[in-house]
């Protein structure tokens, strides 16, 4: 097929299995002559390597930390209508002159979910973060009129996000807060989603039980259980496999599960909008693995 060149822009995307994934399902398809590699590109170069990349030929492109909300201050996309409520794009295409932004990343959170077995239909849904990922994640929930709370380190980041989704889509349940409140609404959610650092890199022994306050009369293991058992416990961290908040959820008895199958569901997403084929998932999802043993 022509332009049939791709790859993952991001600064930094070593660390990116994009490459390992979006290969294996070419090949499994036969389009060998496909290629998908991770590029660095800084945020202030983000315009042209954009332009060089369609002036070459690409068919598309991914677009990780910290491009994501960045590709709107180029003026070179046309968004479809939940990429622009989000604010922030992850896959572009390049068709008859032109430049196409989507974002896969919640629609990925949520096929994940589903794969799990996890109904979320009429779910509270509680997020913990207020960046890119809770944006669109709770942005995707918030259309589909789910109960949604924000919950985040600094509590007026959160409630503005609160305030902006419930605006974009008329859902009068959605509401931001600090940590200040997080057990109790911990309690109150249905479907826990973790959407910051924390678990990862230097912050790889950190838990987000270990930033919630708790009294003196309180012990965290208690406080745990009473909050998470027998509810799905999801961090969108998939390296490490499984990081410290997710081995004390399931400690308490949650059903718990990582980011992988989002990251794989989210590239499917992106492979199908390039090449109009739907990848084997199962391919996509071994090549992952694989790749996530090669780095340990």
């Amino acid at each position: 097929m022509k332009n049939c060149r791709f790859g993952v822009f991001g600064f930094p995307v070593s660390h990116s299995l994009s490459p390992a994934m979006h290969t294996a399902a070419f090949n499994a398809l036969g389009m060998t002559d496909c290629e998908y590699k991770a590029y660095a590109v800084e945020p202030e170069n983000l315009k042209e390597a954009i332009l060089k990349a369609q002036a070459e030929g690409f068919g598309g492109l991914n677009l990780t930390i910290p491009l994501k909300e960045k590709i709107f201050e180029t003026d070179l996309i046309i968004p479809d209508a939940f990429a622009e409520k989000a604010g922030a794009v992850n896959t572009l295409t390049f068709k008859d002159g032109r430049i196409y932004g989507y974002n896969t990343d919640a629609a990925g959170a949520f096929a994940a979910l589903e794969e799990a077995g996890c109904q979320t239909d009429g779910k509270k849904i509680l997020i913990v973060g207020a960046g890119g990922a809770s944006k669109s994640i709770s942005l995707f929930f918030a259309e589909r009129g789910n109960s949604v709370k924000i919950i985040n380190r600094t509590a007026e980041k959160a409630q503005r996000l609160a305030d902006e989704i419930a605006e974009k889509t008329g859902n009068s349940n959605v509401s931001g807060s600090g940590f200040e409140s997080g057990w109790n609404d911990l309690k109150e959610a249905d479907i826990i989603i973790q959407t910051t650092e924390l678990g990862m890199g230097k912050y790889e022994d950190v838990s987000l039980f270990d930033k919630l306050p708790l009294l003196k009369t309180e012990q965290k293991e208690e406080m745990i259980r009473s909050c998470v058992s027998k509810k799905t416990v999801f961090d969108i961290v998939y390296n490490p496999e499984e990081t410290t908040f997710l081995k004390e959820s399931k400690a308490a008895g949650a059903e718990t599960m990582n980011g992988m199958m989002m990251l794989v569901f989210q590239g499917a997403l992106a492979f199908e909008i390039w090449t109009g084929k739907k990848p084997d998932i199962g391919v996509m999802r071994k090549a992952v693995s694989d790749a996530l043993l090669k780095k340990d």
